[in-house]
This record gives C-alpha cells, structure tokens and sequence, in this order.
C-alpha cells in the first residue's frame, strides 16, 4: 500500500485542484507527506493524448505525488532541491505501477514528464550515466511513437475539427447570449481566463526518513489500509527535529 493515505481535494481554479488533507506516500527509505493546501492539476497530459490517459482516477495521487516532487526539483530560492529532476520521474513512475497502471502506460508516461523536464533545462544528475539515461529514453520515446504516434495525430486534428465546430456555433450564439444581457462563454483562445493565485511561500512537501523518530511517528497515525486520514495539524505534532530536517 504505497499512498497511505486517501485522497481528499475539492476544484480550486481552471484545472487546479487543492487538497483537503494531507497525502502521505510510502517509499523505500522515506515519507514523502505532501501537505493540506497544495494545490496540483494531477498528470499534466496534453490534450492530444488525453483519450489514452487518465489525468484521474488510478492515475490521481501519483499525480499529485509528482507534482510536489517536480516543484521541489526546480526550487529557485536560497535552498538546495532536496529531490532531483531524475529521481522526481522515477518516483512518479514506480508510483504509477504500484497504483495498477501498466508498464506500456506508465512508460509512456514517464517519458512525457522526462521530455517536459529536459525542455525546462533539468536533465537530473542523479541517477546512470548520461548514455544509459539516453539510451533508456530513445528506447521508450520509439515506443511511444510506434504505438500512440499515428492514433495521436488522428486525435489532434479531431482537435481542430471539434474546435473549428466550436466557434462556427459560438459566433452566431454570442450574439444571441449578449442580447439577453449574458457574456458569452468563446472557446480557445478568448475564453474565461484564470489568474493564478498568489499565496504566501509555504513548504508544502515534507521527506521523512521511514526508520527516524519522525517517520516512526508518523507510522503511528497510520492505518494499516491506507484509509486513514491525516489532519494537517496532527503534523505539527511531529518532533520539531524532523519537521525542520524537512524543510
């Protein structure tokens, strides 16, 4: 059971979603406890690609996982990232096969957020060396389009058809929505717009050692089926150690 905790978030703003109480995800050697109040859009996916991937449901809390994991890589402040760009996509991956996604999927899926990682100048200097590294993203980027290339195109002129549908109908109804005193909802790129909101800086991901104080702690609140929740308060109650150790 690696997400020891269920997920809990409520819509925030556009394709943002914030989450309600803390999701906690077991690894190998740490807890990596993303906080109350993150906010994630889950798998970033392209629309093109969205009829083969969920952005939810089995694919939901390795999303999230993700998400912390990526903005921690490319922190920008005074701190060292304590989590590498590498390391992020790996953890997202394995997450993905311990949620019940399948090795094609979760391999396609770990290519896109490699690709998305290296297009951002993050390459990750943890992990094989550049060649393997190399050499294991040509192979799984040939898969993809083997496999996903060609049904891909097909969706993404779909796309364009249903787009150019959109505003032939838009056109004509905004006409009619304005002369009954409504604004009318345009498609891309004129729709409704949402600003990003600005929040004061918070450490929303904390990695806890498993066999700490800190993360024996923790394994006290716990339950044994991952459906425990975990209120945000109740991790302030942690040794202030371990809370500082993690930011």
């Amino acid at each position: 059971m690696p997400f020891r905790t269920p997920l809990s978030v409520r819509h925030d703003i556009g394709e943002e979603w914030c989450l309600l109480e803390p999701l906690v995800y077991e690894g190998s050697r740490d807890f990596v406890v993303v906080r109350q109040g993150f906010r994630t859009d889950f798998a970033s996916i392209p629309r093109p690609v969205r009829w083969l991937f969920d952005t939810t449901g089995t694919n939901s809390e390795p999303g999230v996982l993700h998400d912390a994991l990526w903005r921690e890589s490319k922190r920008s402040d005074d701190r060292t990232p304590r989590v590498d760009a590498w390391d992020a996509d790996g953890l997202f991956r394995r997450a993905l096969r311990e949620s019940g996604a399948t090795a094609l999927t979760r391999g396609l899926m770990w290519i896109a957020v490699r690709a998305a990682a290296i297009l951002a100048g993050r390459f990750g200097r943890s992990g094989p060396p550049w060649p393997v590294k190399l050499s294991k993203m040509a192979g799984m980027a040939t898969v993809g389009v083997v496999t996903v290339g060609a049904p891909t195109a097909v969706a993404f002129v779909g796309r364009i058809f249903y787009w150019v549908v959109e505003w032939t109908i838009a056109v004509p109804w905004s006409v009619v929505e304005r002369l009954r005193g409504r604004r009318p909802n345009l498609p891309w790129p004129f729709g409704v717009r949402h600003d990003q909101r600005e929040e004061p800086p918070r450490e929303y991901l904390l990695l806890i050692p498993v066999d700490s104080p800190g993360g024996q702690a923790l394994a006290t609140m716990l339950g044994p089926e991952g459906d425990t929740v975990i209120h945000d308060e109740q991790l302030d109650r942690l040794p202030s150690e371990t809370l500082a150790s993690a930011y």
